[in-house]
């Protein structure tokens, strides 16, 4: 009786003990299965969502965000829950960024992905290789598509505002033009300057002392008093002040 007693206890424990290692077993492979996995693909992702979502399209145009490529040799990074990400230290939503993307849990990982943004918007392009001195034509411009961030100044928008402008320097075809670029009253060249009111038009030789365009202001130099003034460019080689 002592024996099978003995027996059944000892039966018991070690069921116990291959129930217990077989539950261990179970957690252990259950809580592999709930750690996340992170390959290259899937951090590029992160970061391209995260960016996606906080920058904007320029007016009429749209916007493009690509994460850099990541060495499609590493370990894929395992985290217990949805890593933390952010911009990295100094960066910002500009045409390259930097995104932080961290485990933050006991299985500590940080790894970092450098992001491209780009701003497209279709905007006013020499048609044709343009020279310096060149009078535009409607038929000098087209409207191109071009990333904002490879242009250094204003651009147009409107062909219209372009049409009967001097061009001040040598434009390659397909390049964007800006206002640097262009002058309907060029700084040094002689002007007419018109005064008027409601009744009464009067018109005087004088010089630019600076490039303006359609509607923009400028200071001319009246060439019989030597006085300057400011004026509005209305034509080409023509500023028109307003008595």
């Amino acid at each position: 009786m002592i024996v099978r007693k003995s027996l059944l206890i000892s039966s018991l424990f070690i069921f116990a003990a291959v129930f217990t290692g077989i539950d261990s077993a179970n957690a252990d492979e259950t809580s592999k299965k709930q750690s996340l996995r992170f390959d290259y693909k899937a951090l590029q992702e992160l970061a391209h969502n995260y960016v996606e979502q906080r920058v904007s399209a320029p007016d009429n145009g749209r916007v493009e965000v690509v994460a850099n490529n990541l060495d499609p040799r590493m370990t894929p990074k395992v985290c217990p829950q949805q890593p933390k990400v952010d911009l990295a230290n100094n960066a910002t939503l500009d045409s390259y960024t930097t995104i932080e993307i961290e485990c933050t849990a006991a299985a500590h990982w940080r790894t970092y992905v450098p992001v491209r943004i780009y701003h497209y918007k279709n905007v006013v392009t020499a048609a044709s290789p343009m020279s310096p001195g060149q009078m535009i034509s409607e038929s000098d411009l087209v409207y191109s598509e071009v990333d904002l961030n490879r242009v250094r100044s204003n651009v147009f928008t409107d062909i219209t505002a372009l049409v009967g402008a001097r061009i001040k320097k040598r434009i390659s075809a397909g390049q964007a033009i800006s206002a640097s670029d262009t002058c309907l009253v060029c700084e040094g060249q002689s002007v007419t300057i018109v005064a008027q009111d409601k009744t009464l038009r009067i018109t005087a030789a004088g010089r630019a002392l600076a490039d303006g365009l359609k509607g923009e202001s400028v200071v001319v130099e009246n060439a019989r008093s030597n006085k300057s003034v400011q004026a509005v460019v209305t034509g080409l080689n023509e500023v028109t002040v307003n008595l």
